[in-house]
Protein backbone atom coordinates (compact mmCIF):
# COMPACT_ATOMS: atom_id res chain seq x y z
CA UNK A 1 0.00 0.00 0.00
CA UNK A 2 1.36 3.37 -1.00
CA UNK A 3 1.09 5.50 2.12
CA UNK A 4 1.62 8.66 0.03
CA UNK A 5 -1.68 7.95 -1.70
CA UNK A 6 -3.80 6.40 1.04
CA UNK A 7 -5.02 7.83 4.33
CA UNK A 8 -6.80 6.41 7.32
CA UNK A 9 -10.39 7.34 8.02
CA UNK A 10 -9.27 9.86 10.65
CA UNK A 11 -6.68 11.46 8.37
CA UNK A 12 -9.10 11.69 5.46
CA UNK A 13 -11.85 13.14 7.64
CA UNK A 14 -9.44 15.75 8.98
CA UNK A 15 -8.29 17.05 5.60
CA UNK A 16 -11.90 17.08 4.35
CA UNK A 17 -13.01 18.95 7.50
CA UNK A 18 -15.73 16.45 8.38
CA UNK A 19 -16.12 13.85 11.12
CA UNK A 20 -15.24 10.18 10.95
CA UNK A 21 -18.88 9.47 11.78
CA UNK A 22 -19.91 11.20 8.54
CA UNK A 23 -17.60 8.95 6.54
CA UNK A 24 -18.94 5.88 8.36
CA UNK A 25 -22.51 6.96 7.55
CA UNK A 26 -21.74 7.61 3.87
CA UNK A 27 -20.11 4.18 3.68
CA UNK A 28 -23.08 2.51 5.39
CA UNK A 29 -25.63 3.93 2.92
CA UNK A 30 -23.40 3.16 -0.07
CA UNK A 31 -22.84 6.80 -1.00
CA UNK A 32 -19.07 7.04 -0.55
CA UNK A 33 -16.82 4.16 0.45
CA UNK A 34 -13.12 3.65 1.15
CA UNK A 35 -11.06 2.74 -1.88
CA UNK A 36 -9.13 0.14 0.06
CA UNK A 37 -10.16 -2.18 2.93
CA UNK A 38 -7.41 -4.36 4.35
CA UNK A 39 -8.02 -7.96 5.48
CA UNK A 40 -7.74 -6.74 9.07
CA UNK A 41 -10.66 -4.36 8.45
CA UNK A 42 -8.62 -1.16 8.31
CA UNK A 43 -10.11 1.29 5.87
CA UNK A 44 -8.15 3.64 3.65
CA UNK A 45 -9.18 6.49 1.38
CA UNK A 46 -7.22 7.62 -1.66
CA UNK A 47 -6.19 11.22 -2.19
CA UNK A 48 -7.92 10.90 -5.57
CA UNK A 49 -11.26 10.49 -3.77
CA UNK A 50 -11.20 14.03 -2.41
CA UNK A 51 -12.73 15.42 -5.58
CA UNK A 52 -15.73 13.08 -5.38
CA UNK A 53 -16.29 13.84 -1.70
CA UNK A 54 -16.01 17.57 -2.40
CA UNK A 55 -18.80 17.18 -4.95
CA UNK A 56 -20.95 15.26 -2.45
CA UNK A 57 -20.44 17.91 0.24
CA UNK A 58 -21.16 20.72 -2.21
CA UNK A 59 -24.40 19.15 -3.40
CA UNK A 60 -25.38 18.51 0.21
CA UNK A 61 -24.74 22.19 1.05
CA UNK A 62 -26.96 23.11 -1.90
CA UNK A 63 -29.78 21.20 -0.21
CA UNK A 64 -29.72 18.06 -2.32
CA UNK A 65 -30.83 14.93 -0.39
CA UNK A 66 -28.19 12.21 0.02
CA UNK A 67 -30.43 9.75 -1.83
CA UNK A 68 -30.45 12.00 -4.92
CA UNK A 69 -26.69 12.57 -4.66
CA UNK A 70 -26.18 8.80 -4.63
CA UNK A 71 -28.33 8.42 -7.74
CA UNK A 72 -26.44 11.19 -9.52
CA UNK A 73 -23.06 9.67 -8.72
CA UNK A 74 -24.24 6.26 -9.97
CA UNK A 75 -25.30 7.79 -13.29
CA UNK A 76 -22.93 10.67 -13.86
CA UNK A 77 -23.73 12.70 -16.93
CA UNK A 78 -22.93 16.36 -17.79
CA UNK A 79 -26.49 17.07 -18.96
CA UNK A 80 -27.96 15.67 -15.75
CA UNK A 81 -25.54 17.63 -13.59
CA UNK A 82 -26.35 20.82 -15.53
CA UNK A 83 -30.06 20.25 -14.88
CA UNK A 84 -29.42 19.70 -11.16
CA UNK A 85 -27.34 22.86 -10.87
CA UNK A 86 -29.94 24.92 -12.73
CA UNK A 87 -32.66 23.65 -10.36
CA UNK A 88 -30.55 24.50 -7.31
CA UNK A 89 -29.72 27.91 -8.76
CA UNK A 90 -33.43 28.67 -9.12
CA UNK A 91 -34.11 27.55 -5.55
CA UNK A 92 -31.26 29.67 -4.21
CA UNK A 93 -32.43 32.76 -6.12
CA UNK A 94 -35.93 32.26 -4.73
CA UNK A 95 -34.55 31.98 -1.21
CA UNK A 96 -32.39 35.08 -1.71
CA UNK A 97 -35.46 37.06 -2.82
CA UNK A 98 -37.35 35.83 0.24
CA UNK A 99 -34.51 36.79 2.57
CA UNK A 100 -34.28 40.25 1.01
CA UNK A 101 -38.00 40.71 1.51
CA UNK A 102 -37.68 39.58 5.13
CA UNK A 103 -34.76 41.96 5.65
CA UNK A 104 -36.83 44.82 4.25
CA UNK A 105 -39.76 43.92 6.49
CA UNK A 106 -37.53 43.79 9.58
CA UNK A 107 -36.09 47.20 8.71
CA UNK A 108 -39.59 48.61 8.27
CA UNK A 109 -40.77 47.16 11.57
CA UNK A 110 -37.75 48.58 13.39
CA UNK A 111 -38.37 52.01 11.88
CA UNK A 112 -42.06 51.81 12.76
CA UNK A 113 -41.33 50.91 16.38
CA UNK A 114 -38.65 53.62 16.73
CA UNK A 115 -41.12 56.11 15.30
CA UNK A 116 -43.96 54.93 17.55
CA UNK A 117 -41.81 55.32 20.65
CA UNK A 118 -41.40 59.03 19.83
CA UNK A 119 -45.03 59.80 18.97
CA UNK A 120 -46.86 62.54 20.81
CA UNK A 121 -50.34 60.97 21.13
CA UNK A 122 -51.93 64.37 21.72
CA UNK A 123 -50.60 65.95 18.50
CA UNK A 124 -52.71 66.63 15.42
CA UNK A 125 -50.66 67.65 12.42
CA UNK A 126 -50.32 67.64 8.64
CA UNK A 127 -47.91 65.08 7.19
CA UNK A 128 -46.58 64.42 3.69
CA UNK A 129 -47.02 60.84 2.47
CA UNK A 130 -45.64 59.20 -0.67
CA UNK A 131 -47.87 57.31 -3.07
CA UNK A 132 -49.02 54.07 -1.47
CA UNK A 133 -51.04 51.09 -2.62
CA UNK A 134 -53.56 48.77 -1.08
CA UNK A 135 -55.72 45.74 -1.69
CA UNK A 136 -59.27 46.21 -0.49
CA UNK A 137 -62.26 44.05 0.40
CA UNK A 138 -65.66 45.01 1.73
CA UNK A 139 -67.12 43.18 4.71
CA UNK A 140 -70.80 44.19 4.73
CA UNK A 141 -71.76 42.30 7.89
CA UNK A 142 -68.78 43.81 9.75
CA UNK A 143 -68.41 40.72 11.94
CA UNK A 144 -65.01 39.57 13.21
CA UNK A 145 -65.40 36.28 11.35
CA UNK A 146 -66.02 38.05 8.05
CA UNK A 147 -63.12 40.47 8.58
CA UNK A 148 -60.74 37.58 9.26
CA UNK A 149 -61.99 35.70 6.20
CA UNK A 150 -61.68 38.74 3.93
CA UNK A 151 -58.21 39.43 5.28
CA UNK A 152 -57.13 35.86 4.56
CA UNK A 153 -58.53 36.14 1.03
CA UNK A 154 -56.48 39.29 0.38
CA UNK A 155 -53.30 37.71 1.74
CA UNK A 156 -53.77 34.65 -0.48
CA UNK A 157 -54.40 36.96 -3.43
CA UNK A 158 -51.16 38.78 -2.74
CA UNK A 159 -49.26 35.49 -2.59
CA UNK A 160 -50.52 34.51 -6.05
CA UNK A 161 -48.29 37.12 -7.68
CA UNK A 162 -45.16 35.82 -6.03
CA UNK A 163 -44.85 37.84 -2.83
CA UNK A 164 -41.74 36.31 -1.31
CA UNK A 165 -42.63 37.00 2.29
CA UNK A 166 -46.13 36.51 3.62
CA UNK A 167 -45.96 39.51 5.99
CA UNK A 168 -44.99 42.04 3.31
CA UNK A 169 -47.95 44.33 4.11
CA UNK A 170 -49.63 46.31 6.89
CA UNK A 171 -53.21 45.90 8.04
CA UNK A 172 -55.51 48.89 7.57
CA UNK A 173 -59.17 49.87 7.62
CA UNK A 174 -61.14 52.72 6.06
CA UNK A 175 -63.63 54.70 8.11
CA UNK A 176 -66.28 56.63 6.21
CA UNK A 177 -66.79 60.33 6.93
CA UNK A 178 -70.55 59.74 7.26
CA UNK A 179 -69.89 57.39 10.17
CA UNK A 180 -67.30 59.61 11.83
CA UNK A 181 -69.54 62.67 11.62
CA UNK A 182 -72.33 60.61 13.23
CA UNK A 183 -70.03 59.48 16.07
CA UNK A 184 -70.02 55.89 14.78
CA UNK A 185 -66.46 54.73 15.26
CA UNK A 186 -66.85 50.94 15.33
CA UNK A 187 -68.29 50.29 11.87
CA UNK A 188 -65.47 48.23 10.39
CA UNK A 189 -67.09 47.11 7.14
CA UNK A 190 -63.90 46.68 5.13
CA UNK A 191 -60.29 45.56 5.36
CA UNK A 192 -57.18 46.59 3.43
CA UNK A 193 -53.58 45.45 3.01
CA UNK A 194 -51.36 48.53 2.83
CA UNK A 195 -48.39 48.09 0.47
CA UNK A 196 -45.30 50.15 -0.31
CA UNK A 197 -44.79 48.52 -3.70
CA UNK A 198 -47.40 48.08 -6.40
CA UNK A 199 -48.17 44.40 -7.11
CA UNK A 200 -48.88 44.09 -10.82
CA UNK A 201 -51.66 41.83 -11.97
CA UNK A 202 -53.91 42.53 -8.98
CA UNK A 203 -56.87 44.90 -8.46
CA UNK A 204 -54.74 47.34 -6.49
CA UNK A 205 -55.93 50.76 -5.33
CA UNK A 206 -53.77 53.86 -4.92
CA UNK A 207 -53.42 56.32 -2.08
CA UNK A 208 -52.10 59.43 -3.82
CA UNK A 209 -49.00 61.21 -2.58
CA UNK A 210 -49.73 64.43 -0.79
CA UNK A 211 -50.64 66.05 2.50
CA UNK A 212 -52.68 64.16 5.04
CA UNK A 213 -54.27 65.32 8.27
CA UNK A 214 -52.80 62.94 10.82
CA UNK A 215 -53.42 61.82 14.39
CA UNK A 216 -52.31 58.90 16.54
CA UNK A 217 -54.57 57.02 18.90
CA UNK A 218 -53.08 55.25 21.91
CA UNK A 219 -55.09 52.44 23.42
CA UNK A 220 -57.76 49.95 22.38
CA UNK A 221 -59.83 50.65 19.26
CA UNK A 222 -63.01 50.95 21.35
CA UNK A 223 -61.79 54.35 22.63
CA UNK A 224 -60.67 55.64 19.23
CA UNK A 225 -63.63 58.05 19.17
CA UNK A 226 -61.74 60.35 21.55
CA UNK A 227 -58.98 60.79 18.98
CA UNK A 228 -61.45 61.29 16.15
CA UNK A 229 -63.13 64.02 18.23
CA UNK A 230 -59.80 65.84 18.57
CA UNK A 231 -59.06 65.33 14.88
CA UNK A 232 -62.42 66.74 13.81
CA UNK A 233 -62.06 69.71 16.16
CA UNK A 234 -58.65 70.52 14.65
CA UNK A 235 -60.05 70.12 11.15
CA UNK A 236 -62.92 72.53 11.74
CA UNK A 237 -60.86 75.08 13.66
CA UNK A 238 -58.36 75.29 10.78
CA UNK A 239 -61.02 75.06 8.05
CA UNK A 240 -59.35 72.02 6.47
CA UNK A 241 -61.18 70.18 3.70
CA UNK A 242 -60.51 66.47 3.45
CA UNK A 243 -61.56 63.42 1.50
CA UNK A 244 -64.41 61.26 2.74
CA UNK A 245 -62.26 58.27 3.71
CA UNK A 246 -60.20 58.05 6.90
CA UNK A 247 -57.48 55.42 6.96
CA UNK A 248 -56.71 53.56 10.19
CA UNK A 249 -53.32 51.89 10.14
CA UNK A 250 -51.89 49.86 13.02
CA UNK A 251 -48.49 51.13 14.12
CA UNK A 252 -48.25 49.17 17.37
CA UNK A 253 -50.56 46.18 17.69
CA UNK A 254 -50.68 42.75 19.35
CA UNK A 255 -47.55 41.71 17.48
CA UNK A 256 -45.51 44.34 19.34
CA UNK A 257 -47.41 45.06 22.57
CA UNK A 258 -49.19 42.72 24.98
CA UNK A 259 -51.44 45.29 26.63
CA UNK A 260 -54.12 46.79 24.30
CA UNK A 261 -53.66 50.08 26.14
CA UNK A 262 -50.23 50.28 24.49
CA UNK A 263 -51.57 49.88 20.96
CA UNK A 264 -51.06 52.84 18.60
CA UNK A 265 -53.25 53.48 15.57
CA UNK A 266 -52.40 56.02 12.90
CA UNK A 267 -55.39 57.92 11.49
CA UNK A 268 -54.90 59.82 8.24
CA UNK A 269 -57.19 61.58 5.79
CA UNK A 270 -56.14 63.25 2.54
CA UNK A 271 -56.35 67.05 2.47
CA UNK A 272 -58.19 68.48 -0.51
CA UNK A 273 -57.53 71.88 -2.00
Amino acid sequence: MNKKIYMTTGEFARIMRITKETLFHYDEIGLFQPELIQPNGYRYYSIYQTEILDTILLLKDLGMPLKEIKQQLANRDPAKMLHILEEREHQINTEIAKLRSMEKWISQQKSKIHFAMQIDPTAIFIADFPERYYLYAEAPTATDAELYRKTDDLINLLLTVGSTFKNDYDMAYFQHASHIESDKYAVYDNVALLLDNKPYGLPVHTLPAGKYLTAYHTGHWDTIGDTYDRLMTFKHEHNIHTSSEYLEHNVIDSFTAEDPQDYITEITVAIEA
